[in-house]
């Protein structure tokens, strides 16, 4: 009888040693999925480099820029949301026509979406805020006082905003 009350203990340690693995599986696998991220971006020679390596060496490299940016489209998209502001997909376009036919052909506006390290989906994007940001600016028929009121309106939005910036790496 004792024998056999181990074995069942050696089971159900077993069967739940093997259920927290699956469930830990299962949690890992949903999280991927969902965060399309997975932990392992290369192989070197049998060897990973994580994704948290990746991260760590860009943020040295662009970190500063790109977190500015990114508050920076932040605080633009709250201010468009709270004035009510926004950009239809007809807007966007023939702006996006526009730019295409100041460059000329599809292949040299395809060489400036390369040499600036853009795809047309986010051309399309910085073209809808700098059409809404237009538009929460006092129109005006010269483009050199239009750039500088959107540029006066962007600072003052940063001067005014409560942003706290944590550093992932450690520095201050």
């Amino acid at each position: 009888m004792a024998t056999r009350k181990l074995k069942t203990e050696v089971v159900e340690e077993w069967w739940g040693t093997k259920q927290k693995i699956a469930a830990l599986a299962l949690l890992l696998v949903l999280f991927w999925y969902r965060t399309d991220s997975w932990p392992v971006v290369a192989l070197v020679n049998g060897w990973p480099v994580t994704r948290f390596e990746l991260n760590q060496l860009m943020y040295k490299r662009v970190g500063p820029e790109a977190l500015e940016n990114l508050v920076m489209d932040k605080l633009i998209i709250q201010e468009l949301s709270s004035k009510g502001i926004t950009v239809t997909e007809d807007e966007t376009s023939k702006k996006l026509d526009e730019i295409k036919g100041q460059i000329g052909s599809q292949e040299s506006f395809d060489q400036a979406l390369a040499i600036q390290g853009m795809t047309e989906e986010q051309l399309k994007g910085q073209i809808k805020i700098q059409l809404a940001l237009e538009k929460l600016v006092e129109p005006s028929s010269d483009s050199a006082v239009l750039q500088e009121r959107v540029t006066t309106l962007v600072s003052g939005l940063r001067d005014k905003a409560v942003v706290r910036i944590i550093s992932t790496s450690g520095q201050k």
